[in-house]
Parts: C-alpha cells; sequence; structure tokens
C-alpha cells in the first residue's frame, strides 16, 4: 500500500493499479503527454525522455505543468548513437514506450519497435499519428484542427447561426479524446500481457479516434436514413434547443426539450402558455422546430444567461450556461469533487476524471523540471558513475 499526498493536501492509501510499471514516454504536444500523465496518476513511473536542444523541452511553462505531472525527466539526446544506446538499456527495464513522431523518425534512431521487441520481446510499444502508420497517407503531417474537419464532424455542424452558436474545428479536442484511446489501449495491452506474457504493437491514429465518436452519424449512413447533412444546433432529438446567445459578451445558454413536461416549463419561463397548445406533441415541435429555435433566439437575446438557466432549471428544462474556462475552475459543484487540485509549487491542476469510495483521485506530483531525474535514471537505473556521466554530457549525450 502506498500513501498517496493529493495536490489538494489530503492522504489516502490507494493500491495503485499501475504500481511497477515503468514507461518511456517520447511523447510531446498533448494526447501523448496527457495519456502517460494519467498512467502516472495511477502509480506507473513515467520517464520523460526530453533534450535542452529541443526548444518545446527547454520552455518549461504554458502548459507542460498541467500536462506532465507525476514524471522523471531524462535529458538523453535520441539523434546521439550514444543516446540510443543508452536509450535501448532503458527499454530493457522498461514496459512500455508511448511516441507521437512522425512516421519514420523513431525508425532513423533505432528506436523503433522492431528494433526495441528484439531488446524486450514483451514490450509495449504505443505508436499515435494523424491517420495512423499505414495507408496512403501515413506520412502526412496532421494537427488536431485539421483531423477535426478530415473526420466529418465539422461537416455535421456547417456554418454556425448568429443568435446559434456552433462548434467546428475548435477547440481542438482531438488531442484530449486520444489520450483518453490512447490510455486504454495501453491498460487493455497490459491486462493482455499479465495474462499472456506477450507484448504489443499499437498503431493509434487519431483521426479513426475522432470518427469513433461519431457513432449516429456511421448509423445513418450505413442505414442510408439521411440525416447526415450539416446540422447546426440539431441534434435530432431535442425541439427546440440549441446553444442560444444571451445579453452580455460572448454569453450562451444551451436548452435541449425533449419532453411535454420540459416544453411547458420552457414556455412558462418565458411567458408564452400559448405556444403549448399551439405545438402539444414532439412531433408538431419537431416539425416546428426552427421557427420554435427562432423564438427561443429571440427570448434569450434578452436574459442575463446565469438567471435564465436558473429559471430553467427550477421548471425542470434542461439547460447550462457556457462558462469560461476560469469559471469553470471556481464551480463550487467540481470544487466540491476535488478536480481542480492545488499543487505543491502553487499551480492548478486536473485530477483524474475519477474517484474512489474516498475521494482519492490519483497520484499527483508537480511536473519535473529538464533532466531532474538524470542521477536516478542513468545512476540508479543504468549504474553509470558520476565519471562517465561527466563525458556522456562532454559528448552531448546526454544534456
Amino acid at each position: 500500500m502506498d500513501t498517496i499526498v493529493t495536490g489538494s493536501g489530503h492522504q489516502h492509501a490507494a493500491q495503485l493499479p499501475l504500481s511497477g510499471l515503468r514507461v518511456l514516454d517520447f511523447s510531446w504536444i498533448i494526447a501523448g503527454p496527457l495519456t502517460t500523465k494519467m498512467l502516472g496518476a495511477m502509480g506507473a513511473e513515467i520517464i520523460k525522455v526530453e533534450s535542452s536542444k529541443r526548444a518545446e523541452h527547454a520552455a518549461r511553462g504554458g502548459s507542460y505543468p498541467l500536462l506532465n505531472n507525476n514524471k522523471r525527466s531524462v535529458t538523453i539526446d535520441i539523434t546521439h548513437p550514444g543516446g540510443q544506446d543508452l536509450l535501448h538499456r532503458l527499454v530493457r527495464i522498461s514496459d512500455v514506450v508511448v511516441e507521437n513522431f512522425s512516421a519514420k523518425v523513431l525508425t532513423k534512431y533505432r528506436l523503433g519497435y522492431p528494433m526495441l521487441r528484439e531488446i524486450r520481446p514483451d514490450l509495449i510499444y504505443v505508436s499515435a499519428s494523424g491517420v495512423g502508420r499505414t495507408g496512403p497517407q501515413k506520412d502526412a503531417l496532421a494537427y488536431g484542427t485539421l483531423l477535426q474537419a478530415y473526420s466529418g464532424r465539422a461537416g455535421l455542424i456547417g456554418a454556425p447561426n448568429l443568435k446559434l452558436e456552433a462548434m467546428g474545428i475548435l477547440p481542438i479536442w482531438t488531442d484530449p479524446v486520444t489520450a483518453m484511446w490512447e490510455a486504454l489501449a495501453i491498460l487493455a495491452a497490459v491486462h493482455h500481457r499479465r495474462q499472456t506474457g506477450d507484448g504489443a504493437y499499437l498503431d493509434l491514429s487519431m483521426l479513426e479516434g475522432t470518427v469513433a465518436l461519431l457513432p449516429e452519424a456511421l448509423l445513418r449512413h450505413s442505414l442510408d436514413i439521411g440525416g447526415n447533412g450539416p446540422g447546426g444546433n440539431d441534434d435530432g432529438e431535442s425541439a427546440p434547443g440549441g446553444c442560444f446567445r444571451c445579453d452580455g459578451p460572448d454569453s450562451w445558454l444551451a436548452i435541449a426539450v425533449r419532453t411535454d413536461a420540459e416544453w411547458a416549463g420552457l414556455c412558462a419561463v418565458m411567458k408564452r402558455p400559448d405556444l403549448v397548445a399551439a405545438h402539444p406533441t414532439a412531433a408538431s415541435r419537431h416539425e416546428a422546430r426552427q421557427a420554435l429555435d427562432a423564438l427561443v433566439a429571440d427570448w434569450a437575446d434578452t436574459q442575463n444567461a446565469e438567471a435564465a438557466e436558473h429559471w430553467l432549471l427550477e421548471a425542470g428544462v434542461p439547460a447550462a450556461r457556457t462558462r469560461s474556462f476560469a469559471g469553470v475552475m471556481e464551480d463550487e459543484q467540481l470544487a466540491a469533487r476535488g478536480l481542480f487540485p492545488v499543487m505543491p509549487d502553487g499551480r492548478r491542476t486536473v485530477a483524474l476524471p475519477w474517484q474512489d469510495s474516498t475521494g482519492w483521485r490519483g497520484r499527483l506530483d508537480p511536473a519535473p523540471g529538464l533532466g531532474d531525474s538524470n542521477d536516478y535514471v542513468l545512476g540508479e537505473l543504468l549504474g553509470l558513475g558520476q565519471a562517465e556521466r561527466d563525458a556522456l554530457a562532454a559528448e552531448g549525450v546526454i544534456g
């Protein structure tokens, strides 16, 4: 049993499910680092392979502290043959490799799966890329906004209405979605290895991970029942429904009416009881969807979003105002559940999106400084003496 200190300062005795698992983390940007952060929260030892020669590693600001809790940092130059030799030695005592470089990068530096499998036959090797490591576009560079357009999701939304906000390729949610799939795939591979002793190569496509979240559109297309064109705010079930502009700068209110009772509640809040009799059934409301959305939009345009949300919820109408992320971080519901703990260095971070019966939400250590764990990794794990490490630093292999 390990004693875990969460960012909020509370201690819980918890058995970390991934305790003893060592992960070499070559990933960068968002998806990979978020994946390994979650694995670390569940007890895995994450060794992040970095280099002071790469600007994105030397810069520790921005989202770095949020995405890299629970990790160690070792500085090894993967382009140097001596660095590659060190990493081969690390692979022998590691369980998982996570990377999201372009297709041929790690192969060029003797760190591709075929070579590392020879070193560690039961290795779990995870390659995350925009469209996958096979196929005619496997070498194409891809970023979240591009993939969200490519996935067909933006095409389901179409052009936003001036009073009805619709989300297209922003924000970039493909990366965090990929992280969830990636963590799930690694957990499945770890479980499989514990049962069989076999390693795994996992080829994860961010594009496919995005498409997999569009089951209704896929079903409609496969059954040839239509409804795959731009839908704006139409979710296919709510009438009226959407995200409506309210009074004030960038102020919006999402509303979804699916039942007769919810419709009556909305009409009462809008002070339009006549609409209940005019559209008494879901079928009639769907038929008049555009006109009803326009009426709700005109009403919402004059309302304070917070007050309207309160009135609608009291009337039993599903509603939620949009919040700034600062507002989300101060939200009383999320605060009560401890989603945004304060780290010892004063920074806020995000805990695991679940908790156990004690309220424990995973291990949360501060993000590492560049090369903070060089002595541990190179000395304790690999057994290199100080003189040998100094010589490697002079050669540019480490640092």
